[in-house]
């Protein structure tokens, strides 16, 4: 700690002094000597000392902390805001997390990071700290030290660089013997060189004599010449005086082989110039003849391989008078860029460039120039001597002529993989049938507008374009011809907009008109009625004519319209003008009631959507089983499972709140999948806990899961995973959808029968079905709609029904069940009429799965105590 002040004092006489005054001054002096020592200490270390009250703002340093950051110790006083301003900007945060840590924590904390002084200097410091606590443990003090490592990194990074360095050049001299020895002879480096010329390991070979290496005779030979005794001392005899020494000698290989090598040996010296070893490097000298007789070979193969190369070879200035000049070239270089060997010899590479990529063609080479060890590798965009564009992969190497002003190249023609990369990009922002922008470039493209329309105070008009009548297309004629419909209608509608206009398909039969520049309504309305009548320009597919119309709901941008705000308002007015009668444009934004109305069904539609989806990832969907009851018997023999959504905020929604919404899109598909799965998994559980009691299960089929054509997968998938008996499922199909299934399906149904699956036709009476239609499916069961059930007793038409269906299952051998059964009167007037099953909420109510499973449970438990 440095004194706030220096004591000032008078040498007085010993008779003036006291023993109290004595031991005050030499209590003095002992801290002014440890004031010293510890700035000198601080000094040799470049290591200062700090202290900080918390949250106070002035920090106390000690003159080393001044000299690292490098202020001044007669300035102002420092502050802990000075502090953190000077600290490198990328690593402050984790400074201070540090800091703040300790604070909250206790303790201490070492954190190395950068500083930046007031002249600009980065300086690398290792900084300490430890939290002072007060007699409530509460932090008050923060006290630690400040130690400049800059050099001592620099210097550890250098070592390191010169341990690679050195740990490289073993590595890669295998064509060397490097052996390296302690003062005492004794090996200490054996390297991959030494293996392969001398036979033996590392690990046999490191703490043993080099002399084993050698021939006795000559070793003594030469101590003999030198006047000296035999021993490692022979090759020593310049390299101790700090002079290399190169002599041939004979090397004897652990298989016993001679072989003549040329040997250097050199000192190796410590940081005080004293020797720490000696190092011997030894060349194979019939190697070496080889070698030289291998890279003469080696330099014609490379030129061989350069000439005759498939892929183009170039040899390239680098050099301050000749960079990116062409040297040499192959003919296949020729080929590939369309000029003659003269041409490209007397041109540079950037005359090859396309004019997008100026300026880039140079860029390898000046990293080469940087660094000659590297390689440089880029992509360039060439244009060929036709004016063809040309896509080139450029690897460019010094190889070992890294002294030379030039680097060969390797140039690899990519166009076809470039080409394929824009098909791919194109397909990621197209519609892969039209070949229109998808809502993706949709979307990025009307931002660009209105961006653009802000600056011009125009408009910006979006068109959404429902297509009325192409199921019609698709249902008779084929999904081949709904596709040729959909290409035509891109078609038709791109011919009639403007150059700057845009037409994009959504999916299915929605297209969006995107048109920049517009006046106001008037315009919108008129490019929509361009459209309408595009869309109704008659097409051919086969022998077959067909003609579409449209509805066209339109939104115009008002200065603070998004993207997403234009596509909603355009989609809201197209489901008005659906609704007001098809064929036509509506302009969003009107205040008529039906208008409204029809908005407010598009925004459920549009919101319900959204959440279903959401729905389905977060699991919110759930079964609720109705049970089924034999009426003679009163045994639970079935349950049909009904679909409900617990809603986070609604609470539990009937089908009716969103199924409407869900068969409208495509998450129909991934909801009755899921209904199949969980089905089947709460029927298996039953089976597993009430055996040969356990009911079956119904499971009602949407209409556009049958024209998907994937329920016969989804069964049995839904089978497989539960481990459930087929005939332990029934399958429920409304009426209305039996027109729907087709030879296809119908024969996917009937593999399910076989299976042991059942087919029940559910809210019979509905639809319009045929009685041959009922002979021709694979229908085991019948249920009686809840509208005859319900005026059984007092509608005579209704019990007329009821009991023509009970015939009609009589007659061909069909289960018949009854839904809706409310009252007694109604069970009693069924059974009277002979039917033998129903539901409804006489017997029970749709019960979620746990009150499911708990109500079969006591219902078998009754069954088996009845006498």
């Amino acid at each position: 700690m440095t004194l706030s002040k220096r004591v000032v004092r008078r040498t007085p006489s010993t008779a003036e002094l006291d023993e109290r005054e004595r031991k005050l001054l030499r209590a003095v002096a002992a801290v002014e000597e440890r004031e010293r020592a510890l700035r000198a200490a601080e000094e040799l270390a470049q290591q200062g000392s700090w202290t900080w009250e918390v949250g106070a703002e002035e920090v106390k340093w000690s003159p080393q902390v001044h000299r690292i950051f490098g202020t001044d110790p007669t300035g102002p006083a420092p502050s802990y805001e000075v502090y953190v301003s000077m600290l490198h900007p990328d690593d402050r945060e984790a400074v201070l997390e540090k800091v703040r840590n300790v604070i909250a924590t206790g303790g201490q904390y070492e954190v190395d990071h950068r500083i930046v002084r007031l002249d600009g200097q980065v300086r690398e410091v290792r900084g300490m700290g430890r939290v002072v606590l007060d007699a409530a443990g509460q932090p008050v003090q923060l006290t630690g030290g400040l130690q400049d490592v800059t050099e001592l990194r620099a210097a550890a990074r250098e070592l390191n660089r010169s341990r690679d360095l050195f740990a490289g050049v073993l590595d890669a001299a295998t064509e060397q013997s490097i052996i390296a020895t302690d003062p005492q002879g004794l090996i200490t480096v054996f390297n991959t060189g030494a293996e392969r010329m001398l036979g033996y390991t590392a690990e046999e070979m490191i703490g043993t004599s080099p002399e084993r290496l050698h021939d006795p005779e000559e070793i003594r030979a030469r101590a003999a010449e030198l006047g000296m005794e035999p021993g490692f001392g022979v090759f020593l005899v310049q390299a101790a005086t700090g002079q290399p020494e190169t002599r041939q000698w004979t090397y004897i290989t652990r298989d016993g082989r001679r072989l003549l090598a040329s040997l250097t040996v050199s000192a190796m010296r410590g940081a005080r110039n004293e020797v720490t070893g000696f190092i011997k490097v030894g060349t194979d000298i019939t190697e070496l003849n080889r070698s030289r007789a291998a890279l003469q070979e080696s330099e014609s193969r490379f030129r061989d391989l350069f000439r005759y190369a498939p892929n183009g070879m170039m040899l390239l200035g680098v050099g301050p008078d000749n960079v990116d000049r062409f040297l040499q070239v192959n003919p296949a270089m020729c080929r590939l860029t369309g000029y003659s060997e003269e041409q490209l010899l007397s041109m540079h590479v950037a005359d090859l460039v396309a004019p997008d990529e100026a300026g880039a063609s140079t860029q390898p080479l000046a990293t080469l120039q940087r660094d000659p060890v590297s390689g440089g590798s880029v992509e360039q965009h060439w244009i060929h001597a036709d004016g063809s564009e040309l896509w080139v992969q450029v690897n460019l190497s010094r190889g070992t002529a890294g002294a030379g002003d030039n680097v060969v190249g390797q140039v690899e023609d990519i166009t076809a993989r470039k080409r394929a990369e824009d098909a791919l990009r194109h397909l990621a922002l197209h519609d892969g049938l039209t070949g229109l922008p998808n809502r993706v470039l949709l979307m990025d493209r009307i931002e660009h507008a209105l961006e653009a329309s802000v600056r011009t105070n125009r408009r910006v008009g979006v068109l959404y374009i429902d297509l009325d009548g192409f199921k019609g297309v698709n249902d008779s004629a084929g999904h081949a011809a709904g596709d040729r419909a959909l290409v035509h209608v891109a078609e038709q509608v791109r011919a009639v907009l403007r150059p700057g206009d845009t037409v994009a398909r959504l999916g299915g039969d929605e297209f969006v008109v995107m048109c920049e520049d517009l006046d106001d309504e008037a315009a919108a309305t008129a490019m929509g009625d361009r459209v309408l009548s595009a869309l109704r320009t008659p097409f051919t597919v086969g022998e077959e004519t067909f003609a579409l119309s449209g509805s066209i709901g339109v939104s115009l941008s008002d200065g603070s319209s998004t993207p997403e705000q234009l596509l909603h308002q355009a989609d809201q007015a197209m489901y008005v003008a659906k609704g007001a009668g098809k064929g036509r444009v509506r302009v969003g934004g009107s205040d008529d009631a039906a208008d409204l109305t029809q908005a407010a069904q598009a925004t459920r539609h549009l919101r319900l959507s959204a959440q279903l989806g959401y729905a389905i990832e977060r699991q919110e969907l759930v079964l609720y089983g109705q049970p089924l009851f034999d009426l003679h018997s009163g045994r639970v023999v079935a349950v049909e499972n009904l679909l409900r959504w617990a809603h986070p905020e609604r609470g539990i929604l009937a089908p009716a709140e969103f199924l409407d919404v869900a068969e409208a899109t495509d998450l129909i598909f991934p909801i009755g999948r899921w209904v199949l799965r969980e089905s089947c998994r709460m029927a298996a559980l039953w089976v597993s806990r009430l055996g040969a009691a356990a009911p079956v299960v119904h499971v009602n089929v949407s209409g556009r899961q049958l024209e998907a054509g994937h329920l016969h997968d989804d069964v049995l998938e839904a089978l497989e995973a539960s481990g459930l008996e087929p005939s332990q499922l029934v399958l429920e199909l409304t009426e209305t959808h039996m027109p729907l299934i087709t030879d296809p399906l119908k024969q996917d149904l009937q593999s399910l029968r076989e299976r042991g699956v059942r087919v029940a036709i559910d809210d019979l009476g509905t639809g319009y079905s045929s009685l041959t239609r009922f002979t021709e499916l694979p229908v085991d069961i019948l249920k009686i709609d809840v509208s005859f059930v319900a005026g059984i007793e007092t509608d005579p038409a209704c019990a007329a029904v009821v009991r023509g269906i009970l015939s009609i299952g009589d007659a061909l051998s069909l289960d018949v069940i009854a839904e809706g059964v409310e009252t007694a009167g109604q069970a009693v007037r069924l059974t009277e009429y002979g039917c033998t099953r129903a539901q409804g909420y006489l017997y029970s109510r749709p019960l979620p799965e746990e009150d499911l499973l708990s109500y079969l449970a006591q219902t078998e438990e009754r069954e088996q105590l009845r006498p």
